[in-house]
């Protein structure tokens, strides 16, 4: 037999074990469920809806600390880039991978709102002895030595600011994001034999449906909590791109529109703003300069 005839034969083999691999096989489970499809299709929306958010904030997100002065753009990129890999683990039904990298996203998504709480803390004047540990966290950041940080005290900085701690409170976030804390740790720390990845063939087709559900409903609460307390403390963040354009084309900007909220960013409000509790559009209403269509 001519030896390009066997070396054939043996890729051909070669090929049919990689397929046969529990990712492949995984993958293609998955992309037979088409609920799963459903909610991957959800969490690209989601991944998209950041990549937005850090286009619309890029030029207006410059922080001062220490003397130093930085972008928040490298923590928004991050984050895009930490949900396109949680993408890609639902893809090989990889649930534990998924979970281990949102409390990564969520982690994130809270030390940027953190850095904002302190320059406005920081702006209004603020002295105390907690802008001052708050300083010295983001500052050790900058310089890629913090250490032993972890979300209770980011949560704990953010509450500095007296009216998210209120706000914190009414909505009883607090609660919320234990509980979605601890269901994240518990894959992230292997806490038992359900919270590791496995094969997709020991799933029916519904638990996957529900897992993958889990997901995207964990995915949205977080990122929609981080997008309410951020317009409270930041809200030039979400100002639409109108104002500035009238502006760069030597144009007199409408009244008012300095407070128009970008499109994208009140759709993605009103679509997901029930899962904290339908009033806090109210609340964004009466309590910010930006104007909401209701």
């Amino acid at each position: 037999m001519r030896l390009d005839i066997v070396l054939n034969k043996i890729d051909e083999r070669f090929q049919e074990d990689i397929d046969d691999n529990i990712r492949s096989i995984n993958n293609q489970i998955i992309k037979k469920n088409a609920d799963c499809q459903k909610s991957i299709d959800n969490l690209k929306q989601l991944e998209e809806f950041l990549s937005s958010m850090g286009f619309l904030s890029f030029g207006r997100d410059y922080i001062v600390c220490n003397k130093k002065i930085f972008s928040l753009q490298v923590v928004i990129t991050s984050l895009e880039l930490t949900m396109g890999s949680i993408i890609s683990c639902c893809e090989n039904a990889c649930i534990a991978d998924a979970y281990t990298l949102m409390r990564k996203a969520r982690d994130d998504l809270f030390f940027y709102l953190y850095i904002l709480v302190y320059d406005s803390l920081l702006k209004s004047g603020d002295k105390t002895e907690n802008l001052k540990k708050m300083e010295n966290t983001i500052t050790r950041w900058c310089r890629n030595e913090l250490k032993n940080f972890n979300i209770g005290q980011v949560l704990q900085g953010i509450e500095n600011a007296d009216y998210l701690r209120s706000v914190v409170e009414k909505y009883n976030l607090k609660k919320s994001f234990d509980e979605i804390g601890k269901h994240l740790n518990n894959y992230v720390h292997g806490n038992g034999h359900r919270f590791y990845n496995k094969n997709a063939n020991i799933y029916s087709h519904d638990e996957l449906a529900i897992e993958y559900n889990n997901i995207v409903k964990n995915a949205k609460y977080i990122t929609i909590v981080f997008l309410f307390l951020l317009i409270l403390c930041a809200p030039h963040l979400i100002m639409s791109e109108d104002y500035i354009d009238y502006l760069e084309f030597n144009e007199m900007p409408p009244e008012g529109s300095q407070y128009w909220v970008a499109p994208f960013i009140e759709k993605f409000i009103k679509e997901n703003i029930a899962l904290i509790d339908t009033n806090c559009l109210y609340y964004l209403k009466n309590n910010t300069v930006m104007h909401f269509n209701l």
